[in-house]
């Protein structure tokens, strides 16, 4: 049921890596983290996975993304 999402890639440039943080250089990883953006274009949330294994708090991440539809 999930029609708005967009997935992004950026293996090539890493351009998003870099601005946001998350790249992992040495590896060329991305840091796994969560980032909603309100209507405004404005980041309303944000969440850095302290490890690569962690997982973030599903119902947190949903209830961020409910506020930010409002």
């Amino acid at each position: 049921g999930v029609d708005k999402v967009k997935v992004v890639s950026d293996v090539i440039e890493a351009d998003f890596g870099i601005k946001y943080g998350v790249l992992i250089k040495e590896r060329r990883y991305l840091r796994r983290s969560v980032f909603i953006v309100g209507r405004d274009g404005k980041l309303v949330y944000v969440n850095y996975l302290p490890t690569l294994g962690d997982e973030p708090n599903y119902d947190e991440v949903i209830n961020a993304a409910k506020e930010a539809l409002k």
